[in-house]
């Protein structure tokens, strides 16, 4: 079963589909993925997989610059396609988008777009774009893991949330942005369906931080305006072959963040897909630019607790809330009551507002702070006691750290290291070789540090 991403002109009017900041790989218009000619799969969810939560998530399309040139330097992308698990036989490459010229299809809704001077960034250096839409986010989970009749919900789960894991650190580690990710949860249970999203964001009964605001319908579109094949549909913000027979609204802008909310089912309806469900409403926010990359963060520490399902729909929670009929004005509207049906949708789920706390970007400097104002006594006082070098102390503890060191925690120093020009550690290992070539640590530990400061003698770790 595929779920290919739906066409970007679903979203904004002709001549806004490129994204017009911080580089030049927009989105441009192109050809709506649609499903194989005859083709008629059953789609089941976001992931392709069973429905058996009140809500589906997963990552539908994602984007990262890189600024290396794939055509002056192919090995730096080697471990990338290796962890995408792609034969470079199989690719072909053709004219490029938005600036560059020229883009390698991986597979489906894969691809590296790269080439062309209006491509490089202001230093000068060469650029490289990796798209993956949401066919290519579907197809890579596929070969993470194929479920077989039987199939292991549990195990398969496991194993595409290792591998996203694996691909976003890589790139990360290659230094690379996030310019754009779409994280989308899916209501397929019928507790909401698009027409009542429709009736709540007529009347403006929901609160939310984006200004902007379009929506688009089959009904409301003049059937003079419904285009036949090749046609454009001209300040019209529409998608001619699938979003005409459904609802869309989107909040927000691409600049920032963006959330759409479309009738799911008309869409894949109309591609050829069968979907079993009675009614499948997609809530997607997307991130965009520095938005993205900082996202990224969030959702590896999400993913490394097994909680990406809950980070998700928290992101969606974050970014609208539905009303009860109250009759506020827009002033008033936050101390409504909270729509019945969007309350059980989201139970339990906390809301997230993106990037409220910075605390992933600024904890090197939030410790460093600490050491000076709480552990710079207690270092003298310790080191005072022992009679022993002030530097071979904090070399000590920093190596008996390192041992314990957790992913949030390297995540958090690539981070700095990345902002200050620094290449990424890949493995808490790397961390403890680096401190182990500290001042202070040749020889062993005397006995009387090693219990005032671990509890144990060093016999014990024999």
């Amino acid at each position: 079963m595929t779920d290919p991403k739906t066409d970007e002109r679903s979203l904004t009017r002709p001549g806004d589909d490129a994204e017009t900041k911080d580089g030049p790989e927009g989105n441009g218009p192109e050809s709506p993925e649609l499903a194989e000619d005859g083709e008629r799969s059953e789609a089941r969810g976001c992931s392709n997989t069973p429905q058996t939560e009140r809500f589906n998530t997963c990552i539908d399309y994602l984007k990262f610059r890189f600024e290396v040139g794939y055509g002056e330097k192919p090995d730096f992308f080697a471990d990338l396609l290796t962890t995408l698990k792609v034969d470079l036989e199989d690719a072909s490459e053709g004219p490029g988008i938005n600036g560059y010229m020229k883009k390698l299809d991986l597979g489906v809704g894969l691809s590296l777009w790269y080439g062309g001077s209006i491509t490089k960034t202001s230093e000068g250096r060469l650029t490289t774009v990796l798209e993956m839409k949401g066919s290519a986010c579907r197809d890579y989970e596929e070969r993470l893991f194929v479920l077989d009749m039987l199939g292991d919900n549990t195990k398969r789960k496991e194993a595409l949330r290792e591998g996203w894991i694996a691909l976003l650190n890589l790139c990360l580690e290659m230094r690379g942005k996030c310019t754009r990710i779409d994280l989308p949860t899916d209501d397929l249970s019928g507790t909401i369906t698009a027409e009542e999203i429709k009736e709540k964001v007529k009347k403006r009964e929901y609160t939310t931080a984006m200004r902007r605001k379009e929506t688009t319908d089959a009904l409301d579109v003049p059937s003079a305006y419904v285009p036949k094949e090749g046609d454009e549909l001209t300040g019209i913000a529409t998608e001619r072959d699938s979003k005409l027979s459904g609802y869309t609204a989107t909040f927000g802008s691409r600049d920032h963040i963006q959330l759409c909310i479309y009738d799911k089912k008309a869409e894949q309806s109309l591609k050829g897909n069968f979907v079993s469900a009675k009614s499948w409403v997609r809530f997607e926010t997307r991130f965009y630019h520095e938005s993205a990359e900082a996202e990224i963060p969030y959702l590896l520490l999400a993913l490394d607790k097994g909680e990406e399902s809950e980070h998700i729909a928290s992101c969606l929670a974050g970014s609208i809330e539905f009303k009860e009929p109250n009759g506020l004005d827009e002033h008033h509207r936050s101390e409504g009551k909270t729509w019945g049906k969007w309350a059980e949708f989201l139970k339990g789920v906390e809301r997230f507002k993106p990037f409220a706390s910075e605390e992933p970007v600024y904890s090197i400097e939030t410790n460093a702070r600490w050491l000076n104002k709480e552990a710079a006594k207690a270092m003298a006082r310790v080191a005072t006691a022992l009679g022993m070098n002030v530097v071979e102390l904090f070399s000590l503890i920093a190596y008996e750290g390192a041992k314990r060191l957790t992913k949030k925690d390297l995540l958090m120093v690539n981070q700095w290291r990345r902002r200050k020009g620094r290449a990424p550690l890949r493995s808490r290992e790397e961390v403890v070789g680096l401190c182990s070539d500290l001042p202070g640590l040749d020889g062993e530990i005397p006995p009387e540090v090693s219990e005032l400061l671990f509890g144990r003698h060093q016999e014990d770790e024999k």
